[in-house]
């Protein structure tokens, strides 16, 4: 799966803050969110990703951006079960990285064989890490990628782009770099992985079962794991999951997180049930700041 979107700011608006970069992203046909950015002088084209806690750079193309690699190898996490949801990951030295103007500071960034899911011209996927450190927003419904220069240019694009106050709902960090959302599902308190590299929300096969939820087969919806191995999905009919003040009503997926969930869920928490995606996240026209940890939701 890893592993919709329309412009609506009205141009005046829009063009009032040009000082803030805007940096297009491409939605493919499967609802991935694509941008160009340069690592090593080299430009190339990835996958923005709110799902992921680092930058990677697939490692069939370490060559394309003259890296090498080291034996320091390290547990990735990526949909699927306690062994299908691990990838070996090896942290890897960079000299430059930029998104449209901006130049940012990071050294290291990963690599892994993740590319499976992606066409070839991918070169990897943009995560957290860089997102955090030009303390991006996330305009979902008008895939573009805001780069203020400072609190005073959100405070006037949030102004600008809405006749009434934005519903902000405050994310949760987890220690290895997630930002959650916490919800409301059959009554009970959830939270989802807030995932632009996922199309839609898609929750835990499993734990909606133990809820007592009724699922059904798909006749053709699959998930891609590792090695390219098609999983059929599940679909939970006539869902409700709220958000904050907003409830999301539609038929959801489901797969199987074991190995996301094993990873980040915490005693005491409310349980990690699945992620949130960007048909979803465009539909509350919301705004994604994972620096801040917030989402501005349109009222």
């Amino acid at each position: 799966m890893k592993a919709l979107i329309l412009v609506f700011l009205a141009t005046m608006s829009f063009l009032s803050y040009a000082e803030m970069e805007g940096v297009p992203l491409i939605k493919t046909e499967d609802g991935h969110f694509e941008v160009h950015a340069s690592i090593n002088d080299v430009k190339a084209k990835f996958i923005l990703d709110t799902g992921v806690t680092g930058t990677v750079i697939f490692s069939q193309n370490l060559d394309v951006f003259g890296i090498k690699t080291n034996k320091n190898r390290i547990d990735g996490v990526r949909i699927g079960d306690a062994d299908a949801g691990k990838i070996a990951t090896m942290p890897v030295d960079i000299a430059q990285f930029s998104i449209g103007k901006k130049q940012l500071r990071l050294k290291s960034i990963f690599s892994n064989d993740s590319s499976s899911r992606f066409t070839p011209e991918v070169m990897g996927i943009i995560g957290n890490d860089a997102l955090i450190e030009l303390n991006a927003l996330l305009d979902v419904k008008n895939a573009k990628l805001l780069l203020p220069d400072g609190q005073t240019d959100l405070d006037k694009f949030l102004t600008a782009t809405s006749d009434k106050p934005y519903n902000i709902v405050t994310l949760q960090k987890s220690p290895m770099g997630f930002s959650f959302v916490d919800a409301l599902l059959a009554e009970r308190k959830v939270r989802l992985l807030v995932d632009t590299g996922a199309p839609e929300i898609v929750l835990d096969e499993s734990v909606l079962k133990s809820f007592g939820l009724d699922l059904q087969d798909h006749p053709t919806a699959k998930t891609v794991i590792g090695d390219g191995i098609e999983l059929p999905m599940k679909v939970f009919k006539n869902g409700l999951i709220t958000f904050g003040h907003t409830t999301i009503s539609d038929d959801f997926f489901t797969t199987d997180f074991t190995a996301l969930m094993n990873a980040v869920n915490v005693e005491d928490q409310p349980r990690l049930i699945g992620v949130l995606g960007n048909k979803h996240l465009a539909q509350m026209s919301t705004i994604i700041d994972v620096a801040s940890a917030k989402l501005y939701i349109k009222p």
